[in-house]
């Protein structure tokens, strides 16, 4: 069975780290899951989202506070994921210099070792950003922000896309680091096997071809924001998760996402971004464009679509009402 290990150094001690990893609760940092359960030796622990689904089961193996947490896991929000059985997990700390060192280390089979392999570093990051009160500091929103600067990803910007997407998209929620917004473009079933590194390759192969339609958007020539658009029957991604008939998308465009830097939320960049891909689908005869925001969502990461008030500001109305998502269209005749 195949492993491998991600680690990280934090600046507090271990007591302060090990009950992040046995407390009750919503985890922010482990997927926004909430365990319910108690970390004891024979125990299980079921893993819910927040509508109360069970994503993952895990009998807890060994745990030596505050050393060492070990135990059999086995995901449930997939059926190839939970074809592909148990795989172990380990969670170490070890203190040293005033703070510590947290190691992830996992033995599975594929999916779950890709999957690892691809989280991996993020889950520890995020644990960082949980226990380190220094690292939130620097992810704090800016008071105030210079001119907003919106410019079309050519295949010139692939650097800017990589450096936004390597430094700043997902800082303070490591988890989706690997993402590179290839959902709103993979055919694929097997996406949440797919490493960051993979990601990243094929999405700036995407842009050099000219396959991509997006907008980043810059201050003071860092870029700080992100947007991916276009022709609906384009956005694979999109389509295929919202099940969207092309015979009802001819002419009409979609905006699939939206990713901005957290210093700069609150400051308008969604709404420059959106202003450029709906002025951009006009220019090219679109005859409307839809999006697809929350219901429920109140996190920045949630609300990756798009918040719905947002969409409300910038004339859109409801078409379609989903379980968990509104589909909202703005007529560009």
């Amino acid at each position: 069975m195949p492993g491998g290990f991600r680690s990280v150094t934090l600046k507090v001690k271990p007591a302060d780290v090990w009950p992040l990893l046995v407390a009750q609760g919503k985890r922010g940092w482990y997927y926004r899951l909430t365990p319910q359960g108690e970390f004891t030796p024979g125990a299980q622990i079921r893993w819910v989202d927040g509508r109360g689904q069970l994503l993952e089961e895990s009998d807890v193996v060994e745990v030596d506070a505050p050393r060492r947490l070990v135990l059999r896991s086995r995901f449930t929000w997939a059926p190839r994921f939970e074809a592909a059985g148990v795989q172990t997990v380990t969670w170490e700390v070890a203190g040293g210099g005033g703070g510590s060192k947290v190691t992830f280390t996992w033995e599975a089979d594929a999916p779950a070792h890709r999957l690892f392999e691809s989280d991996g570093q993020g889950l520890v990051d995020a644990l960082r950003l949980e226990a380190d009160p220094a690292a939130r500091v620097e992810l704090e929103r800016l008071p105030e922000i210079g001119e907003i600067t919106i410019r079309d990803v050519t295949p010139e910007l692939v650097p800017e896309y990589q450096r936004f997407f390597d430094h700043h998209a997902f800082r303070d929620y490591p988890v989706w680091q690997s993402c590179y917004c290839m959902e709103t473009m993979y055919e694929g079933e097997d996406e949440d096997e797919r490493t960051g590194e993979e990601n990243r390759r094929e999405m700036s192969e995407r842009i050099m071809q000219g396959k991509v339609t997006a907008l980043l958007a810059f201050v003071d020539g860092q870029p700080v924001g992100w947007c991916n658009y276009g022709e609906t029957t384009r956005l694979a991604g999109v389509a295929r998760r919202f099940k969207l008939e092309a015979t009802d998308h001819e002419g009409v465009g979609s905006v699939g996402c939206f990713v901005i830097a957290a210093p700069y939320r609150g400051h308008g960049v969604a709404s420059k971004l959106l202003e450029g891909a709906v002025d951009r689908l006009r220019a090219q005869g679109m005859r409307a464009v839809e999006a697809y925001p929350s219901k429920t969502e109140d996190s920045a990461q949630g609300n990756y679509r798009g918040p719905l008030e947002m969409y409300a500001r910038a004339g859109f109305d409801t078409y379609r009402e989903l379980e968990r998502y509104v589909v909202v269209r703005k007529d560009l005749a």
